[in-house]
């Protein structure tokens, strides 16, 4: 083979190599914002004390689409609901939900999928669909920026964007 042909071979070869790792990098930024999403919700209630409360109130949050499984504890007052994977955290619609029964949520805390991204000067926490600022806290824990991480934090729903107050944060599982 001469040297002409040999060189045409290593240069064909050397734009497969940067196409492969081109592709890989497209596969897995494309999938980076599938997994990253807002998994969990605890709920804290007032008024989801008896058995009946319960059921009802599990009755309705059924019916939310972006709900996958819902565990209720009577002794805590409390309501965890899983998301679907795919499906945006919609705290109006759980609080929707649980007020059919007269019971009121008093406070949220998510575990989500995610990461930080800085947009003119503030910071915001980017879970799939769901954008939250980042409230600082003396003793909250510094995210980084631009990586995927773990969260779990307290929500102020109340607010547009929503609020997020991060308790502990940490790599996410492969």
């Amino acid at each position: 083979m001469s040297i002409q042909s040999q060189q045409k071979v290593k240069g064909t070869l050397m734009k497969l190599q940067r196409q492969v790792v081109l592709l890989s990098a497209l596969v897995l930024a494309a999938s980076l914002p599938a997994m990253a999403q807002v998994e969990r919700a605890a709920i804290r209630t007032d008024g989801i004390s008896c058995g009946v409360c319960a059921a009802v109130s599990e009755f309705y949050l059924k019916r939310l689409p972006s709900i996958d499984k819902i565990t209720i504890s009577l002794k805590n007052e409390a309501v965890m609901v899983s998301y679907k994977p795919g499906s945006t955290f919609q705290p109006k619609d759980l609080r929707e939900a649980l007020q059919k029964t007269d019971v009121t949520v008093t406070q949220m805390q998510i575990s989500a999928r995610g990461q930080v991204q800085e947009q003119a000067g503030k910071r915001f926490f980017i879970a799939g669909k769901n954008k939250f600022a980042l409230v600082s806290a003396a003793n909250a824990p510094q995210l980084p920026s631009d990586t995927p991480v773990m969260i779990e934090a307290i929500v102020n729903d109340k607010t547009e964007p929503m609020e997020l107050r991060i308790m502990i944060f940490k790599p996410p599982k492969q």
